[in-house]
């Protein structure tokens, strides 16, 4: 039997709105990238889209970096999951990086979080890199897959 995995999505302080199967998706991307890392137990993951603003805010309050950042992730403790908090403007700035659109860097950041959640690091050049390659195969996985609800 599979193990209970919960992904929540909601927006915060956003004047642009988001698309409401853009945030089912993401949910449901979430979830994925929970089961394809093997996450184990009652999981519970929520992600927020917010403001630069809000972000900031979190980033200079928990980081003591007072600078916009794409996002930030925040672990339950010893339970597992988490919060999940990503900039809509920061993510909307740096889309073309990889030559997508807003909906794959919204997409790309949930996963960079799931796997922030799950214990991946991004501390060194080398760790960055292995994390971005995962993220590239789980989105990849996930775009490919039938029973994806997309």
């Amino acid at each position: 039997m599979a193990e209970p995995l919960s992904c929540d999505i909601d927006t915060l302080d956003l004047t642009e709105s988001i698309d409401g199967g853009l945030l089912s998706e993401l949910a449901e991307l979430c979830c994925f990238g929970l089961r394809q890392e093997a996450a184990t137990g009652e999981w519970s993951i929520s992600i927020v889209l917010t403001s630069d603003e809000h972000l900031t805010q979190l980033h200079a309050e928990f980081m003591g970096i007072a600078e916009p950042t794409d996002i930030m992730t925040f672990p339950h403790g010893d339970e597992p999951g988490g919060e999940i908090v990503i900039s809509v403007a920061q993510a909307s700035r740096q889309k073309g990086d990889e030559g997508w659109d807003l909906e794959d860097e919204l997409r790309f950041l949930v996963l960079h979080g799931v796997l922030h959640l799950t214990g991946w690091d991004d501390a060194t050049v080398e760790m960055r890199a292995a994390m971005l390659d995962r993220q590239r195969g789980l989105l990849d996985a996930f775009q490919n897959d039938p029973s994806s609800n997309r």
